[in-house]
C-alpha cells in the first residue's frame, strides 16, 4: 500500500462571510445563508410562545418564524428601534419542512473576509441556538446553530 498517494483536499483559503449585528454583539455566517435583509415588521404573535419566538410573518407568500436571538440566549427583548432590520436566514436544508427563518437584527450586516488566519475559537460555554464563539481579527461574534434554530421553530410550530 506504499504506493497510494493521499489526495489534496481543497481548503478555501477566503470564505465570504456576513457580521450580523445585535445588541449583545454579533452573529458569524456565510454569505449565502443570508437571504434578504428587509424592513422591520410587526408579526403575527404565536399563542403560548417562548419569549424569544417573536411570531411570524409573511415574506415571498411564505409565513416565517420570526426570533430574537438575544432572548433565546436568556437576555432581555433588545429596543427596537429605526436601524432595526430582519434578516431572513436559509436554515441549510432547502428540502425540510422549515427553508427559512428570519431573526432581528440591530442593524445592516457587514461583509467580511474570513481565512484561517484571521478566524480562532473561543473557550467559551455556547447556549440555545449557538454554535461557536470566535474572534475574527479581534472581533467576538457568535457562528450560529442553523439546524438548532430549524429544529427550534418547527418544534414551536409543532405546539400550537
Amino acid at each position: 500500500m506504499s504506493g497510494i498517494k493521499a489526495l489534496p483536499v481543497d481548503t478555501p483559503q477566503e470564505v465570504s462571510s456576513l457580521l450580523l449585528p445585535l445588541a449583545d454583539g454579533q452573529l458569524l455566517v456565510p454569505v449565502d445563508t443570508l437571504s434578504e435583509v428587509i424592513a422591520m415588521q410587526t408579526p403575527v404573535a404565536a399563542y403560548d410562545a417562548p419569549d424569544w419566538y417573536l411570531g411570524e410573518l409573511s415574506w415571498r407568500e411564505q409565513r416565517l418564524p420570526l426570533m430574537s436571538f438575544e432572548m433565546m440566549r436568556g437576555q432581555s427583548l433588545p429596543a427596537m428601534h429605526g436601524s432595526c432590520r430582519i434578516a431572513v436566514l436559509c436554515s441549510g436544508n432547502p428540502g425540510g419542512r422549515l427553508p427559512f427563518f428570519a431573526l432581528v437584527l440591530q442593524g445592516t450586516p457587514r461583509l467580511v473576509r474570513v481565512t484561517p488566519d484571521e478566524l480562532a475559537g473561543r473557550e467559551r460555554d455556547c447556549n440555545q441556538g449557538e454554535l461557536m464563539h470566535v474572534a475574527l481579527s479581534g472581533e467576538e461574534a457568535v457562528i450560529p446553530d442553523l439546524g438548532g434554530l430549524e429544529q427550534a421553530c418547527l418544534a414551536m410550530r409543532n405546539a400550537e
